[in-house]
C-alpha cells in the first residue's frame, strides 16, 4: 500500500466533505422527523396517529404533512418553505401532554433539527465522512509504522505512529456508533471532541493501579539505594497523568458550586472556554498516554531483540563503577551480555567479535568506566587483543560517537582490503563494520534512537536488572527520549490544540446562530 501524503489526504477529506454538502443541499429540504412516544405512554403501541398532533409555531417556515405511529415513534414530514427559525409543538391529546422542537431552515432551504447544525436529511455523510478520512490515516500511519519497524526499530517515529494508530481505532470505534445512531452534525462535532476524555478515562483505571504499583516500587528503590527525586520520577509522572485526567471534572465542579462564571448558559462565551480548556488538557493527556504505550511497546521489543550473529563488533555502553574499579551489578550485567552474545555467535557461525567498552572517567571515579570494563573481561577469559578501549566519553552520545569512529579506524587497520575496495566503489557492505552494543534493558531503545540520529545502523542487546530499579530507570528514559524529541511534540500538540480550537469554534457557533 502506497504511503499518502498529508496534501493527499487534506485534498480527500475536503472533497468528501464537499460531496457530503452537496448530499445535503440536494435533499435538505425536506427531513422526516420522529419523536419516542415511549416517553410519555407505558404502551406506546396503543398510540395513535390520530390522537397526536404537531404544529409549528410560525407555518410560513415549514409545512408539517404525513403525521404517523411507526413502531413506538411518531414520525411527521416536513418541507422547508422559507428561511427561519420555529418551534414545533408535539402534542399527545388523551395525557394532554407536549414537548418542543426547533428547526432550522438555513439559507439554501435545508431543514435542521435542535440546532444551525442539528440532524438534517443527508447530515449522516458528515460522520461518513469523519469515518472514511479515520479509516485512510489508519491505514497510513499503519503502513508508517509496519515499514518503520522493518527499516529501523530505533525510530521515535515508530512510537508516534504506533500511538496514533491507537488512538485512531479507538477513534474509528466510536465513529461507527455516531453513525448507526446520527442525531446531527453537531452531534458527530462533539462526539470527535470528546474522544480524547472518553479515551482518557478509559485508561485511567489502568493509570492508577500502574501509580500504586509504580509508588510501591519507588519506595522500594528509595529504601535500597536512598530518597532522591530521580528515585520518585514514576511516583511523579503516574500522579501527574491522573490528577491532570480528573482536573476538568475538578473545576467543573468548583464552577457549578461557586458559580464564578455560567457555565449553564450554552450560548455563553464561558461555557465554550471552559469546554476548550476541558477538551485540550484530555487531548493532550490522550496524547501523552498514547505516547508512553508506544514507548513501552518499543524499549520492550528492543531490549527482547537478538541482533544477527555477524557483528564484527561490540560496544559496550559504560556507567558509574564502584570506588575500588570494579563494575558494580548493572555495568557488569552489560559486559556478562556482551559476552554471552560473543559465545553464542562463535559457536553459532565461528566468527569472533571485538569488544568495545566505552565511558570516560568520572570526577568522583578512580579510573575510567572502559577501563574497569576492560578489567572484567580479562578477567571473564577475554584476550586483551580483542578488546578495544574508548575512555574519553562522558554520555551515551559520546559513546557511541567516539566508539564508531574508533571502530572505523580498527577496522579499516584490520581489513585493509575490504576498506579498500569500498573505496574504489565496490559493495559498501564490505567496507562497513557489523555493529552491535550492549546495554541494560531499559535503555536499549534510547541509545538505538541516539545511534540512529547519528546515522549508525546499530543493534542492541539488553540485560536484566531488578523490577524496582527497571521501572524508575524506564520512566527516566521515557522522560529524556520525550525531551529530545521536544520540538515534535510540541508540534503535533499545538496542531491538537488548532483541531480543538476548530471543534469548539464550530460546537459555538451551532448553538449561537
Amino acid at each position: 500500500m502506497l504511503l499518502m501524503s498529508k496534501k493527499l489526504l487534506a485534498v480527500i477529506f475536503l472533497c468528501l466533505l464537499a460531496v457530503s454538502f452537496l448530499v445535503i443541499a440536494v435533499n435538505g429540504s425536506r427531513y422526516t422527523d420522529s419523536y419516542e412516544m415511549a416517553r410519555w405512554s407505558y404502551d406506546p403501541s396503543s398510540v395513535q396517529a390520530e390522537d397526536c398532533y404537531v404544529i409549528a409555531d410560525d407555518p410560513r417556515i415549514v409545512e408539517i404533512s404525513n403525521i404517523r405511529m411507526e413502531d413506538s415513534r411518531l414520525r411527521f414530514d416536513l418541507r422547508a418553505l422559507k428561511r427561519g427559525t420555529t418551534f414545533l409543538t408535539i402534542g399527545y391529546q388523551p395525557e394532554g401532554i407536549q414537548a418542543l422542537q426547533k428547526i432550522y431552515v438555513h439559507q439554501f432551504g435545508i431543514i435542521t433539527r435542535n440546532s444551525f447544525f442539528g440532524g438534517c436529511t443527508g447530515g449522516f455523510m458528515i460522520p461518513l465522512s469523519i469515518l472514511v478520512i479515520t479509516v485512510l490515516l489508519f491505514a497510513d500511519h499503519y503502513v508508517r509504522l509496519r515499514n518503520g519497524i522493518r527499516e529501523n526499530l530505533y525510530s521515535y517515529s515508530n512510537i508516534i505512529n504506533f500511538g496514533v494508530v491507537v488512538f485512531l481505532v479507538f477513534l474509528i470505534i466510536k465513529q461507527v456508533t455516531v453513525i448507526l445512531d446520527f442525531q446531527g452534525i453537531d452531534a458527530s462535532v462533539v462526539s470527535v471532541l470528546s474522544s480524547a476524555e472518553t479515551f482518557a478515562y478509559i485508561v485511567l483505571p489502568v493509570a492508577y493501579v500502574l501509580f500504586v504499583l509504580i509508588s510501591l516500587s519507588n519506595l522500594n528503590l528509595m529504601r535500597k539505594e536512598g530518597v532522591n527525586w530521580h528515585n520518585m520520577l514514576g511516583f511523579f509522572l503516574g500522579l501527574i497523568l491522573c490528577l491532570v485526567t480528573v482536573l476538568p471534572d475538578r473545576l467543573y465542579g468548583f464552577l457549578l458550586t461557586h458559580q464564578v462564571v455560567d457555565i449553564f448558559n450554552e450560548n455563553g462565551i464561558s461555557t465554550h472556554l471552559f469546554s476548550l480548556f476541558e477538551h485540550t488538557v484530555f487531548y493532550i493527556v490522550a496524547y501523552l498516554e498514547c505516547i508512553l504505550l508506544g514507548t513501552v511497546v518499543f524499549s520492550v521489543r528492543a531490549a527482547r531483540r537478538v541482533p544477527a550473529f555477524d557483528k564484527d563488533y561490540i560496544l559496550i555502553l559504560g556507567s558509574r563503577i564502584r570506588n575500588d574499579g570494579t563494575l558494580p551489578p548493572l555495568l557488569q550485567g552489560r559486559a556478562d551480555r556482551a559476552v554471552a552474545f560473543a559465545e553464542i555467535q562463535r559457536k553459532a557461525t565461528g566468527r569472533e567479535i571485538i569488544f568495545v567498552p566505552s565511558g570516560g572517567r568520572g570526577p568522583d571515579e578512580i579510573m575510567a568506566e572502559a577501563d574497569a570494563i576492560r578489567n572484567y573481561l580479562v578477567y571473564r577469559g577475554v584476550p586483551e587483543e580483542r578488546i578495544l578501549v574508548e575512555n574519553q566519553s562522558c554520555s551515551t552520545w559520546e559513546n557511541i560517537r567516539n566508539s564508531m569512529q574508533l571502530i572505523a579506524e580498527d577496522y579499516g587497520a584490520r581489513n585493509p582490503d575490504r576498506a579498500a575496495g569500498s573505496e574504489n566503489g565496490e559493495s559498501v557492505s564490505r567496507g562497513r563494520p557489523r555493529t552491535a552494543f550492549s546495554t541494560t534493558n531499559y535503555h536499549v531503545f534510547r541509545s538505538g534512537l541516539i545511534a540512529s540520529k547519528m546515522g549508525f545502523h546499530l543493534e542492541g542487546i539488553g540485560s536484566p536488572t531488578r523490577a524496582y530499579f527497571w521501572i524508575n530507570a524506564f520512566i527516566r528514559e521515557f522522560i529524556a527520549t520525550m525531551f529530545s524529541e521536544k520540538k515534535r511534540h510540541l508540534r503535533i500538540i499545538a496542531a491538537l490544540v488548532f483541531g480543538v480550537i476548530l471543534l469548539v469554534v464550530v460546537n459555538y457557533l451551532s448553538v449561537l446562530l
